[in-house]
């Protein structure tokens, strides 16, 4: 019988805090650990937050808004694995 370990996951206390810098007018990025953790921009519409695969996450009335739903994201353990570092290479 073989035995698999279950995929490891972060505690709330592991999870990667970004650092957010305002990397041009009205554009911030999410830095988590040394690895892209997204971005926000802001449009005619609202503060639009991407996530770090660019997928749209939603926009929002306010900066502070935006940057809690994509640290939220970056905290679901599903995103363990690309934040350690084992996330597959781009070809």
């Amino acid at each position: 019988m073989t035995l698999i370990s279950p995929t490891q996951t972060l505690t709330p206390t592991e999870a990667v805090r970004p650092v957010w810098t305002e990397a041009d007018t009205d554009l911030w990025v999410a830095d988590a650990g040394g690895i892209f953790g997204g971005s926000v921009d802001l449009d005619a519409d609202g503060y639009v937050a991407r996530d770090p695969f660019g997928r749209e996450r939603g926009t929002f009335a306010t900066l502070a808004d935006a940057k809690r739903t994509l640290e939220a994201f970056l905290a679901h353990p599903a995103m363990s694995r690309y934040l350690r570092g084992s996330a597959p290479s781009a070809v």
